[in-house]
């Protein structure tokens, strides 16, 4: 009997050879040590051993790839007696048992992560197991649509990041280019970027950028703002600490992409000298819909240069806290502030939330209706020159100061309603003391030139505003004038895009209410100092009738 080479393809035994496969199925039938019958592994182990038989040449198996014949098998009898290995009793759900595969005629060793994990020869290859092992179920190398999956999803998470938490990724952004470079020049590098964005700025950051975890905003420390244009509005500002936080939702609605920002130590300057007088403030800004959630400013001091070229007023913030900045409504959110105290050239002001006289009923949101909220200006006597009472409006007055007192009354507006029927309605009590007042060479007149008041009109005050100033140095006693009461309705879209009274026409109408309710007090002062004169002249003549009526009966 011829041998078998076990490295030769069956399709070239010879003939003589191939017979000693014909018992081979039959025997594997008969002993049938692995249940062949009932897997699903049978079929393809009975097709092969029947394409061996019937038609070797067609057969891809090769001799050395039967598992059952491994051993090198020299004749009919060996194979008859040959035991097929013994295999566990425990199978798994796809017929291989625990260890081992059947697959294709062929058995091999299924790797487990416990297996992995216990030839790992370090933390790091035990994680890269795990890691592995929990996205792909196994420990072999990526392929091509996997790595393409990971770079979608990485790329995707980011966007989300962006999106949901646009400070934290910043923040963590800083955090780690303050770890790869040095902090000054990442502080420097920042503020050419946003001086790139923002081409009318020249923003400095003298100082490093650090996220601040606790607050979760990112501070920037020692930040310089300048403006590059030498026309128009100026700054020259610098601030200690500048703390924002980001929302890529305003951003996406155009709003600007700052969400709250708190400023701490702002100091320098502003100066509008170089502004026409036609000029507002809020076209200086490119995008007007430019909002901020919440804005906060903490011991600062700024000197603001008006347009008119008079005397600087110094600002000193102690505490500014604002619910809402909008470029569009800058007049309007002022008056709607949460708090707001500092000084105005050494005059104390303050801005806050008037306590109504019912707080104590619990129904008060129904007594303030239709009123969003009452909110108190305060400021206590301040020179007139610093208020600009001495310009065209009030240009016969010398010296003096003003005590201002205002409850601002703003309405509900809903989000998507019309503005157009909306009116703010402020009450004013102006006390002035100390006036002193000359004949002026031109009548006053209002911002667009037309005039005010008459000189005919205008005498009687400028008498009274001196004459009360006589009678408080004959009496030593402070030169108080009587309160002005008065009130001023202003719609509410007129206030839309202006940043001052003057530019809304607020100041006129102010001016115009200070002249009506001192021609009252003027007329009210001739009335009384003529029932003075009768008084005086009653006593006179009826003391001289007296002294002729007592000599007459002398």
């Amino acid at each position: 009997m011829p041998l078998i080479n076990p490295f030769q393809p069956i399709s070239r035994l010879s003939l003589s050879s191939r017979s000693l496969f014909s018992p081979l199925f039959k025997v594997v039938a008969a002993r049938n040590p692995w249940n062949l019958h009932q897997h699903r592994d049978h079929s393809l182990l009975h097709h092969n051993l029947n394409t061996i038989v019937s038609n070797p040449s067609k057969s891809l198996i090769r001799y050395r790839q039967i598992h059952s014949i491994n051993p090198i098998w020299r004749d009919s009898k060996a194979l008859t007696n040959y035991e097929a290995p013994k295999l566990p009793a425990t199978i798994n759900q796809h017929n291989v048992a625990v260890g081992s595969t059947i697959a294709g005629g062929k058995v091999a060793t299924t790797i487990t992560k416990e297996t992995l994990l216990s030839q790992a020869n370090n933390p790091w290859e035990r994680f890269a197991i795990r890691s592995k092992w929990f996205l792909i179920k196994g420990y072999r190398p990526f392929n091509i649509d996997e790595i393409s999956a990971f770079f979608s999803w990485f790329i995707l998470s980011h966007i989300i990041w962006v999106i949901l938490g646009t400070t934290t990724f910043f923040s963590l952004l800083f955090y780690g280019l303050n770890s790869l470079f040095a902090k000054e020049l990442v502080g420097k590098l920042t503020g050419k970027f946003i001086s790139w964005l923002n081409p009318s700025f020249d923003i400095k950051f003298e100082d490093a950028v650090v996220p601040e975890w606790k607050d979760g905003m990112i501070d920037f420390k020692k930040v310089k703002i300048t403006t590059v244009d030498d026309k128009g509005l100026k700054l020259d500002l610098k601030a200690d600490h500048i703390k924002l936080t980001l929302s890529f939702k305003k951003y996406y609605h155009i709003k600007g992409m700052i969400e709250n920002v708190e400023i701490h130590g702002l100091t320098g300057t502003i100066d509008r000298r170089d502004m026409n007088s036609n000029e507002s403030e809020v076209d200086w800004f490119t995008n007007k819909n430019y909002e901020l959630g919440n804005l906060k400013i903490l011991d600062s001091f700024l000197k603001i240069y008006p347009k008119n070229g008079e005397k600087p007023l110094e600002f000193a913030i102690y505490n500014c806290e604002l619910p809402k900045v909008r470029i569009q409504w800058l007049l309007v959110d002022f008056f709607n502030a949460s708090t707001i105290t500092g000084s105005v050239n050494n005059s104390l002001y303050t801005i806050h939330k008037r306590q109504h006289k019912y707080a104590y009923v619990s129904d008060i949101e129904d007594d303030l209706n239709p009123w969003k909220r009452i909110t108190r200006l305060k400021l206590d006597p301040i020179d007139i020159d610093a208020l600009g009472l001495n310009g065209t409006q009030f240009n016969w007055l010398v010296d003096g100061k003003a005590d201002i007192t205002a409850d601002i009354m703003q309405p509900v507006i809903e989000d998507d309603e019309i503005t157009s029927s909306k009116y703010i309605v402020v009450d004013f009590k102006i006390q002035f003391n100390d006036l002193k007042a000359k004949i002026p060479t031109e009548e006053p007149a209002f911002s667009n030139g037309e005039k005010l008041i008459s000189m005919e009109d205008l005498k009687p005050i400028i008498s009274y505003v001196n004459n009360k100033r006589t009678e408080s140095f004959e009496t030593s006693s402070p030169n108080i004038l009587p309160p002005l009461n008065f009130r001023v309705v202003k719609k509410l879209d007129d206030l839309e895009n202006v940043s001052t009274l003057s530019e809304c026409k607020l100041l006129d109408l102010i001016s115009t209410e200070i002249y009506i309710d001192w021609l009252k007090h003027v007329h009210e002062y001739e009335i009384e100092q003529r029932n003075k004169r009768i008084a005086m002249w009653s006593k006179t003549v009826a003391s001289q009738l007296l002294v002729v009526g007592i000599g007459a009966m002398a």
